[in-house]
């Protein structure tokens, strides 16, 4: 009895009042997403509460009224303490969620013609796989290594992908075993090879990339970002041809970001090929290919990269509640409608302005800069307080629509450091520019005649430029 009454008495709940409370400091300082002057805060109001808590106690007997309350003020506030404690933990798991990528999903399908009957990889013992073995052969290995565990098929080696495609059409294979990165290669020649085939198999196999990711970078408060957009289905890290380019440059000392956006056309000397070829095929050589293409290119440094995957564009801007977007005209977009002036919109409106280029005479160049009016819309809006001061809601909601280099520790300092200053950031944008033509040669597609755009050198100065004259902004 007198054990049980030690347990219960008003001492041991401040006791529990205080660990709780230190275990609620020491996780909020381990996250270092709070600026000193609101832990401090939140350290006073803590202190308050234990004050508060041992003046009733003092010198009030075990049965009083206020020993009683003070127990219950414990209990209610011991468990307040432990849920932020667990609220704030996750928090930091969800950042942890998207930063520190460190591999590539290579998709590898088994596609077969929609009227072909064939349902399963079952179907298909007995049958021909074609394959294209004079490009990525290791990726190719592991997953014939996986069919072959599973059914008794042949493979027909075939030279090039428009080849591989037509294989198919022309019934030549029973299915073809490709990496979805290179679908893209057949369709140059078969446009509507999506809807006219279907995958029936497929096999992700992971491959971990080499981190270039300069860390610390943004304790400096200076540092640029590579963001590539893919637009494909399957997790962010599939590897997958690179249709949104955009280099980030932050200068979170003068509150300033310079957005600059590189044509998916445009013609650049792939950065471990050494040969020319599209920047957009450069994302099939994995992201690092774009990023170290893109310093060349620029002769920039880039510290990080953001990968996200377009059709999330949609998941984020609804996450955002919207975001507010000016159009220079009325358009009709993928069948909705978009005013002239300022547009408030949600996920799938975002996105169809986006992929928007057939209302303009400049085609590409005009969607490129939609794009980036919706990214910086996208900025504004995730740097404002409202979603900062909410942001473990935002990135649990987010969890999967985009995956970055950037250490937990920089996200969280990013994150600190505007909480500390909210001060809103101003904007510029800038993009490259060139002249589009039809040629064949590509590394990527050697005998194909694409389109492709030749630089305008001077853009590509003056960009460069630009952004050495922010990154020295101090």
């Amino acid at each position: 009895m007198k054990i049980l009454k030690k347990l219960v008495s008003a001492k041991v709940f401040l006791f529990l009042q205080l660990i709780a409370s230190i275990v609620l400091t020491i996780t909020i300082v381990r996250v270092k997403i709070l600026p000193t002057k609101y832990l401090a805060v939140i350290v006073g109001i803590l202190f308050i509460f234990l004050l508060l808590t041992f003046l009733l106690q003092f010198r009030a007997r075990e049965t009083s009224i206020r020993a009683m309350f003070s127990r219950i003020l414990a209990s209610f506030l011991c468990i307040a303490l432990i849920m932020g404690s667990i609220l704030v933990n996750n928090s930091f798991g969800y950042i942890e969620n998207v930063a520190n990528a460190n591999y590539e999903t290579n998709m590898m399908s088994v596609i077969v013609l929609k009227d072909s009957g064939y349902k399963s990889i079952d179907d298909l013992s007995g049958k021909t796989i074609g394959v294209n073995k004079n490009v990525d052969e290791e990726n190719l290995t592991k997953a014939m290594a996986d069919i072959d565990g599973k059914i008794d098929a042949s493979y027909t080696p075939i030279d090039d992908f428009e080849a591989l495609g037509d294989s198919l059409y022309k019934k030549k294979t029973d299915a073809i075993l490709v990496n979805n990165a290179y679908c893209t290669m057949i369709e140059n020649k078969y446009e509507n090879f999506t809807s006219e085939t279907n995958i029936i198999y497929h096999v992700a196999l992971k491959t971990k990339t080499e981190d270039f990711a300069n860390e610390g970078a943004v304790k400096d408060g200076i540092f640029n970002v590579c963001i590539t957009g893919i637009d494909t289905e399957g997790p962010v890290s599939t590897v997958s041809r690179s249709d949104v380019n955009m280099i980030m440059t932050v200068n979170m000392k003068k509150h300033k970001i310079l957005l600059t956006s590189i044509p998916r056309d445009y013609y650049v000397t792939l950065a471990s090929k050494g040969a020319k070829d599209k920047l957009t095929h450069s994302g099939i050589y994995g992201v690092n290919e774009t990023v170290k293409t893109l310093e060349n290119l620029l002769d920039i440094d880039l510290d990080y990269y953001i990968r996200i995957n377009f059709t999330s564009l949609i998941k984020i801007v609804d996450v955002l509640g919207g975001v507010d977007v000016t159009s220079d005209r009325d358009l009709y977009a993928q069948g909705i409608h978009i005013s002239k002036g300022v547009n408030h919109m949600d996920g799938e409106m975002a996105l169809a302005y986006s992929r928007e280029r057939h209302s303009y005479a400049e085609g590409d160049r005009h969607r490129i800069q939609n794009q980036q009016d919706v990214i910086m819309a996208i900025i504004k809006k995730a740097s404002s307080p409202a979603i900062l001061t909410n942001y473990q809601a935002f990135m649990q909601k987010l969890s999967g629509t985009f995956e970055t280099n950037m250490s937990s520790d920089d996200i969280s300092s990013v994150i600190n450091m505007q909480l500390d200053n909210m001060k809103g950031f101003t904007m510029e944008n800038q993009y490259l520019n060139g002249k589009g033509t039809k040629m064949t040669g590509l590394y990527s597609m050697p005998h194909s005649n694409l389109y492709t755009m030749i630089p305008d050198q001077s853009t590509v100065d003056s960009a460069s430029k630009a952004i050495k004259e922010l990154e020295k902004e101090e």
